[in-house]
């Protein structure tokens, strides 16, 4: 499930045609408890704004106001049978936020012999489904039709997960993005442009200095490392290559990233420094432990200074999948997998058993040497994501796909990682993401968060592409 805190907020539009309450006046109290099953519902994925039953133009101005007025994240519209596109005209022109076509009713069918006009008038909301369609195509709006029947888990399940991906966006864009250091040198797709976070957040890019992190490290005190070496000790399985001095390098390391995350109220991160000093060198070399608890607490870090894979990380875990950073590691051709994986933090939730610390003495591609993380992560269906820069007029463009963790044997080399089978050749599966423009990294979360992520680039405005 999502994060506790995000609530979204959900506008629901509930239609009728007036020409009917004359006509048939039991229609209208029928749609009325209709629609009083799905506000209950409803009522359990976020706050609901309704402005009731719109049946006039000016009901639905009135109701474009209110939406307005709250910025809803997710607009729902619900006929309780066929209703005029004019209901729904004034609204769609002034809300801008995901929109969902509700062609559901609460009964899966009901008795065409004995049934009188009214009845069949009251199933008829499916009638307008097309032409609300049609308004929303005139006024070049996205828009999702979800169908179904109050009974089907399936159908809430869909708004459900509509209504996640609305909320996820807003508490998205409501974060302080963050790069401690610098991004690894020559790296081409590390930075970002400092203009798309702050058109995304309303902030600029948070560049915490080397130095705090430093003056944080001094600052330590011996009862929080013996707080944090005791916690360090009861997550992880602890090789016989880890001395006690390593654990406690690393619980020091660890108080002084939180410090400076804790600071400047950081939501996720990128961090990278080569260090002139050799203890410098050390602190970076050996913080994946330090980086990893915050990613367990939500907090996700990547190393090598690449915040896009972090943003990606935190879209993931406000979607509940938990979220680790990753890069392909190699193609297994016969066992119809990718391994994929990264050296330094991972996010321990995600990990099948306990986790492996090692000491290593080589950091490839990275000077220092100090504590490595091994774990294979949960098996089971799986999301991709990665946000990237390039090949998009909008401000950022998702790049996804759904795929599953696999059993099966995996690197003991201090890097967690896992094996991942996509629905389609592997080959196939990696032109097509590499002709996307992707960076080298990506998050992963367990779940399929599809419906969420194409939900949340509507609301963001990113292009989002499934792979």
């Amino acid at each position: 499930m999502p994060n506790k805190m995000i609530s979204t907020k959900i506008g629901l539009l509930p239609t009728g045609h007036r020409m009917y309450w004359s006509q048939y006046p039991e229609l209208k109290s029928m749609g009325l408890a209709m629609y009083k099953k799905l506000l209950r519902g409803l009522s359990n994925f976020g706050e609901v704004i309704t402005p009731g039953l719109v049946d006039t133009r000016d009901g639905a101005i009135v109701a474009a106001e209110l939406f307005t007025a709250k910025n809803v994240d997710i607009l729902l519209i619900f006929p309780f049978g066929y209703t005029t596109g004019m209901m729904i005209i004034p609204v769609i022109q002034a809300v801008n936020a995901p929109i969902c076509l509700i062609n559901a009713h609460e009964d899966a069918s009901y008795d065409y012999k004995t049934a009188d006009t009214a009845i069949y008038l009251h199933h008829e909301g499916t009638c307008c489904i097309p032409e609300y369609a049609g308004a929303l195509i005139l006024h070049g709006k996205k828009f999702r039709v979800v169908s179904g029947h109050f009974g089907l888990m399936a159908f809430w399940d869909e708004l459900l997960r509509c209504c996640n991906g609305a909320g996820v966006a807003r508490a998205f864009a409501d974060q302080t993005y963050a790069v401690i250091g610098n991004t690894y040198t020559d790296m081409i797709d590390m930075p970002v442009d400092e203009h798309r976070i702050l058109k995304t957040t309303g902030r600029m890019l948070c560049r915490p200095e080397v130095e705090e992190v430093e003056e944080a490290y001094k600052r330590v005190t011996i009862t929080e490392i013996k707080t944090m070496l005791a916690e360090f000790r009861n997550s992880y399985q602890v090789d016989e290559t880890v001395k006690d001095a390593h654990l406690e390098e690393s619980a020091k390391i660890a108080v002084a990233f939180e410090g400076i995350i804790r600071k400047y109220d950081i939501g996720a991160f990128g961090y990278y420094w080569w260090g002139e000093k050799q203890y410098m060198t050390e602190i970076r070399a050996q913080a994946a432990l330090g980086v990893s608890r915050l990613a367990a607490m939500s907090i996700p870090g990547v190393t090598e200074g690449d915040v896009k894979a972090a943003m990606a990380m935190k879209i993931i875990n406000f979607l509940g999948g938990g979220g680790m950073f990753l890069e392909f590691f190699s193609a297994d051709y016969d066992g119809d997998f990718i391994l994929m994986g990264h050296d330094g933090p991972g996010n321990i939730h995600m990990a099948e058993g306990k986790p492996r610390l090692t000491h290593l003495d080589i950091h490839h591609g990275k000077t220092g040497k100090g504590l490595g993380i091994d774990f294979q992560i949960k098996p089971g269906v799986c999301t991709l994501l990665n946000i990237t820069q390039l090949g998009t007029e909008k401000t950022f463009k998702l790049i996804y796909s759904i795929g599953e963790v696999v059993s099966g044997e995996h690197l003991m080399i201090g890097n967690p990682n896992c094996c991942i089978r996509v629905n389609r050749p592997i080959p196939e599966f990696i032109n097509a993401w590499c002709q996307e423009g992707p960076g080298h990294h990506s998050a992963m979360g367990l779940g399929d968060y599809a419906t969420e992520i194409e939900i949340l680039a509507e609301k963001l405005g990113f292009d989002c592409v499934r792979v």
